[in-house]
């Protein structure tokens, strides 16, 4: 009996390291912030702050004064102006084994989107959605706007 306690901290301690690998990294974090700026992670409302870092799932709200700037780990930078949201859906900066992906769903507002290394290195990698289309990127910086 005295084995089985043993047996299942072994267990826990053997899984503990995976576990912490499991937690995701941040995919950028924010460098411009003006007004009232929101993060929605996993059904919470976190109140925006410089230097706060954005995670794949994150959705960035502006308010009608509000506007932000987030970098990316690839030096993307995305840029929102008053009334916007944006849905950083996917992202994926993996040099090492070439794996490239980004999937950022702007639901409204006005975005300027100036690329990365992502975008020298796998520009077909990159996907902008809209409420009534989908981009592709292939130049450096755009800009968009997205009424309701």
């Amino acid at each position: 009996m005295v084995m089985k306690p043993c047996f299942c901290m072994l267990i826990v301690f053997l899984l503990l390291p995976v576990l912490v690998l499991a937690e995701e990294a941040p995919v950028g974090s924010i460098k411009t912030l003006d007004g009232e700026v929101v993060v929605v992670r996993k059904d919470q409302m976190l109140p925006a702050a410089i230097g706060m870092p954005v995670f794949k799932g994150d959705i960035a709200q502006t308010s009608k004064t509000g506007s932000v700037g987030i970098v990316f780990r690839d030096d993307t930078i995305i840029s929102l102006g008053p009334e916007s949201t944006l849905n950083i859906a996917e992202y994926v900066f993996e040099p090492k084994t070439e794996q490239f992906s980004v999937l950022m769903k702007m639901l409204k507002g006005t975005f300027v989107y100036i690329s990365g290394a992502i975008g020298r290195l796998s520009p077909e990698a990159i996907r902008l959605e809209t409420p009534s289309s989908m981009i592709g990127i292939r130049g450096t910086k755009i800009l968009i706007e997205v009424n309701e």
